[in-house]
């Protein structure tokens, strides 16, 4: 936005701050994360000093809080929510627990997710936030302070709509890539998969793939609370093949994609739209990915890509060794993955989408605003002396 001359203000705060603070003020985070005074009086200030067009977030929990939106909502700024995540219908964000995806808590009834302790693995965590959502709920925050919800993709808002998501004031836009990377069409012959290393990304499918395609040379670049498990089943299952980078910057992280014949991303949840695609699709590497959720939607099988069963080691060991197996195939799908990035993941369509939602968001909050009014105006008139059906007192 600032590229092309808008004026953005900034205004964040980081969770990670958290585990600095003094145990008195940790204490308080829960109550915090159901209304922030402070957030609610900085944005304030701002408003009043800089009157901004519209209120852009992303994520609000727990150090900034739904305060944010009742503050813009009441000093008459439209209010747009970027949606990363689930967490509004699923207290964990995820839809995700013991290795599988779940919707237990579809229609905001969050009593399975407490009682698994989805929120940071504690039944009590949980609890507290689910109380956020549902106090705001009972405010009716998510429908009167909130003008328009960005859900990343298609399938995205169908699932927030399945679980009972309290809108309908959605558009749909996908994340993009600023500065995508020129794409190489030549490869050094091994596969990639750059992430998180954590379970719901399919982790242990992956390492089991290797495992029965000695012949294929891998490297793996992340962290995460599965670290040490993958250092060890590379020693115990003598992964030779398999390279553990660990965490590299950007830049190394795009010249050992470049280098890469192919990537996979073999998530077991549902993913927003994942940046490591762009970034695959922009540098013209064919991706292997699981049929969960956007991803079927993202690469076109047989195309631009191949798609497996999610969680199936013996689909996903079969696919990699096609594509290191038809070389001439794999650069074609990995040209058809750039083509297909630059239709529909750069800058200047992005930036054209994000305009029209400031639009709708303006609309629907002068809608609101109206009818609120004239409820106003309607209640104002039935007290009012001889109005009819008021009762009076005589």
């Amino acid at each position: 936005m600032r590229s092309k001359g808008d004026t953005v203000l900034a205004y964040t705060k980081h969770n990670q701050d958290i585990s600095g603070m003094p145990s008195f003020r940790k204490a308080f985070i829960p109550i915090q994360a159901m209304w922030s005074w402070r957030a609610y009086h900085d944005i304030s200030r701002i408003i009043e000093r800089d009157k901004p067009d519209v209120a852009h977030f992303h994520n609000i929990f727990p150090l900034i809080s739904p305060a944010a939106y009742w503050v813009c909502k009441n000093k008459g700024v439209p209010v747009v929510q970027t949606l990363h995540h689930y967490r509004i219908v699923c207290p964990g964000a995820l839809l995700f627990r013991e290795n599988r995806i779940c919707v237990e808590c579809s229609g905001m009834n969050f009593m399975p997710g407490i009682r698994y302790g989805c929120y940071r693995n504690s039944r009590i965590l949980t609890a507290g936030m689910a109380s956020v959502i549902l106090f705001h709920k009972q405010l009716s925050t998510w429908q009167k302070s909130v003008d328009l919800y960005i859900a990343l993709s298609e399938f995205a808002l169908g699932m927030y709509k399945q679980l009972g998501f309290p809108s309908e004031d959605f558009f749909v836009k996908p994340n993009f890539l600023q500065n995508p990377i020129s794409p190489r069409s030549t490869n050094d012959g091994y596969g990639i998969y750059m992430g998180r290393i954590v379970e719901e990304k399919g982790i242990e499918c992956l390492l089991s793939a290797l495992r029965n395609c000695p012949e294929i040379k891998f490297k793996i670049i992340g962290d995460g609370p599965l670290r040490d498990y993958l250092r060890e089943k590379i020693i115990q299952w003598d992964l030779s093949n398999v390279e553990y980078l660990g965490v590299r910057d950007h830049d190394q992280c795009m010249d050992t994609l470049l280098g890469a014949c192919f990537h996979v991303l073999p998530s077991q949840s549902y993913e927003g739209i994942p940046m490591v695609m762009l970034e695959a699709m922009s540098a013209g590497k064919p991706s292997i990915v699981s049929d969960l959720g956007v991803l079927p939607h993202m690469v076109n099988d047989g195309v631009d890509g191949l798609v497996f069963m999610a969680g199936s080691a013996g689909q996903l060991a079969a696919k990699m060794r096609w594509i290191v197996t038809h070389p001439e195939e794999a650069r074609e799908m990995g040209k058809n993955a750039r083509r297909a990035f630059e239709e529909n993941y750069m800058e200047e369509r992005n930036y054209r989408m994000l305009m029209v939602a400031y639009d709708t968001a303006r609309s629907n909050h002068e809608r609101k605003r109206t009818r609120h009014l004239s409820r106003k105006e309607k209640n104002r008139d039935h007290r009012l002396p001889g109005h009819s059906g008021e009762l009076r007192r005589v």
